[in-house]
Order: structure tokens, then C-alpha cells, then sequence
């Protein structure tokens, strides 16, 4: 691999981390705004109990909401917005995106949101960032592909940070703690069926093979289902938009435009370091926002670092590492590239 190629990849990889991390941790913070945790005034201004309890579900409205806008806005720009549509409406991998895209977000991204509510952000995303190790379990088991031994030890590992630090907490946790684990697992599970849902139609779909498209244009397409979503079936269910339009009024929805700009960085980001150093690489940055959360919590806000955090979070992203990144393959890359420096 190209030296230079590789360094700018690391770099955005390294941004996947920073942003998500930050992401994660804004929104917990917004989060802690009055309306979301006084009932009684919540009531004042026309909130239901079903809507003050899951008003995550009403944030993450929002926050994919305006993801959409930041991607479709990068596609207009460089006029592929309209093929977003195209993938939609007349492909099937486009529609398996869409399925996939109700999996991953109203349940995983609302069970997320959940659970920096309820157990708090570095908690949240310390449990969340072992769904790709899930996702490779269940398609072991639904689409019947191979998982080595290397991979085996590194989900285990982040298996057993997840439940150390999910079942023995330290430090000052809130009493809703267990309860927001919960949610924590329910959004590995959502994130890891997304990914598996995605493979069997790219395994199973026939006759599409010229049927061209960038991942960011699945990407918006994500974000445009799932905000789709969250406006005509979520908000409704639970009686969201007295609080969608508090929110609105307040000013409040200017916080959470800023904070999907990281969102949409995060994705975007994230397909550009798959482009230069692979998926495996990509994936291993990527759960560095675990430890990121831990950091910008403590920097920015004061929260606490316990021992037990700080630790199970390094075995979790260490966990991670391994699954996601097999040692031989830099070897092969290496003697590849001095091959070719003979050659020259």
C-alpha cells in the first residue's frame, strides 16, 4: 500500500473516532436540558409522558433529520442526489438499503440515544462499538460465512469488556444505569442486523451488477428512510411533536444541526478510510470513539474517569483491533510494495 495513501486513510479513520465520540457526547449533553427531565414542566408545554420518556426518539428525529441534509447537500453539489432517488424507487439493492436502513437507525440509532440518556454517553458507546463483532456472529450463523480463530478471540475479548463494564459499573452512575445497558445492547443488536441485512441482499440480489452507486449515496439514502421514519410512524406513536416543536421554538434544534454535521462526518469519513486503507482498518478506527467519549466527557464537561471505565474501554476497543485486523495482511501489503519498488 501506498505510503502516502495509507497515512491520509489513517487520518481519516482517526476522524471517524474523534467524531463520533464527540457526536455522542453532544448529544448526551444537550440531553440534559430541562425539558427532557422535569416532567412537570415538560407537561407545561404540552409533552406527553410517552414523549418525555422516549425523548430520545424525538432527538434522534433531529439529529438523522439533519444528517440527511448535510449528506444530500455534499451529493447536490457534485450532482448525484438524484441517483439517491433512482436507488430508492427502481433497484432492489436500493429497497434492501431502505429495510436495512429501519433496522439501523429507529431501532439502533433510538436505542443509543437511549442509553447515553440512561446510562450515559461513555458507557453507551464503550458496549456500542462491539456490534461489528456481533454483526460478524450472526451472519456466521445466518449468511454461513467463515469467522477465524484470530476473530473469534477479538469478539470475545470485546465480549468480556462489555459485560464487565456493563454489569460491573464504578464510580457514580445514574439508578436508570441497567436499564440504559439495555438499550445499549438493543442498538448493537439493530446496528449488527443493518450490516447483515445489507449483505445477504448484495449475496442474494441477481441482475444488478451494472446498477452503479457511491456509498454515499446509500448513505443518504439511510438517512432519508430513517428520518422518514422517525416523522411519519415514531413521533406519532409516541406523541413526539409538542416536544419536536419545543425544541424548535426554544432554539434548541440549532444545537442538534450542529452536532449531525459530526454525524455526517463520521459516515463519510468513515466510507473515505475504507476507500484508502479497508474496511478492517476503517472498523478498528472506528470503535476508537469509545475511548474518544471517555476523553471529551472528562475534558470538556469534568465527568469522572473510574479505573473500571478507562480499563474494560481498552480491552473493548483492544478486542476490536483484533477481530478487525489480520497481522498478515500488512505483511503481504509490505512485500507487495517492495516488489514493486524492484520493478521501478
Amino acid at each position: 500500500m501506498d505510503n502516502k495513501k495509507f497515512k491520509k486513510g489513517l487520518m481519516f479513520g482517526i476522524l471517524v473516532g474523534l467524531a463520533w465520540g464527540l457526536d455522542g457526547v453532544l448529544m448526551g449533553r444537550v440531553g440534559l436540558d430541562k425539558i427532557f427531565n422535569d416532567f412537570s414542566f415538560a407537561a407545561s408545554q404540552g409533552v406527553q409522558n410517552a414523549a418525555f420518556e422516549f425523548s430520545p426518539l424525538v432527538t434522534a428525529f433531529f439529529h438523522e433529520g439533519f444528517c440527511f441534509v448535510w449528506v444530500a447537500l455534499v451529493l447536490l453539489f457534485s450532482k448525484q442526489l438524484k441517483h439517491v432517488f433512482y436507488l430508492l424507487f427502481k433497484t432492489k439493492k436500493g429497497r434492501a438499503a431502505a429495510i436495512a436502513a429501519l433496522v439501523g437507525s429507529p431501532i439502533g440509532m433510538s436505542a443509543y440515544l437511549l442509553s447515553i440518556k440512561y446510562a450515559t454517553a461513555p458507557y453507551a458507546s464503550s458496549i456500542s462499538v462491539i456490534y461489528p463483532g456481533v454483526g460478524a456472529i450472526l451472519s456466521y450463523f445466518i449468511l454461513k460465512e467463515k469467522l477465524s480463530i484470530r476473530a473469534m478471540i477479538g469478539i470475545c475479548i470485546s465480549l468480556l469488556g462489555s459485560f464487565m463494564l456493563g454489569f460491573n459499573p464504578s464510580g457514580d452512575v445514574p439508578e436508570t444505569f441497567f436499564m440504559g445497558i439495555m438499550f445499549a445492547i438493543v442498538a448493537v443488536f439493530g446496528w449488527a442486523l443493518e450490516g447483515v441485512i445489507i449483505g445477504f441482499a448484495m449475496k442474494h440480489i441477481k441482475g444488478e451488477d451494472d446498477v452503479e452507486a457511491s456509498p454515499q449515496q446509500f448513505l443518504c439514502l439511510r438517512y432519508l428512510v430513517s428520518t422518514l421514519a422517525y416523522a411519519i410512524i415514531v413521533l406519532p406513536v409516541i406523541g413526539g411533536y409538542p416536544l419536536a416543536g419545543y425544541i424548535v421554538k426554544s432554539g434548541m434544534v440549532f444545537n442538534y444541526a450542529g452536532i449531525a454535521i459530526l454525524g455526517a462526518i463520521t459516515y463519510l469519513s468513515w466510507y473515505k478510510a475504507v476507500d484508502l486503507i479497508g474496511a478492517a482498518m476503517g472498523t478498528a478506527l472506528n470503535s476508537t470513539a469509545a475511548l474518544w467519549v471517555i476523553i471529551f466527557s472528562a475534558v470538556l464537561f469534568g465527568s469522572k474517569i473510574t479505573v473500571s471505565l478507562a480499563l474494560w474501554g481498552v480491552v473493548i476497543v483492544f478486542g476490536v483491533f483484533i477481530f478487525a485486523i489480520d497481522p498478515k495482511s500488512f505483511g503481504k501489503k509490505k512485500t507487495e510494495t517492495l516488489d514493486s519498488e524492484n520493478i521501478m
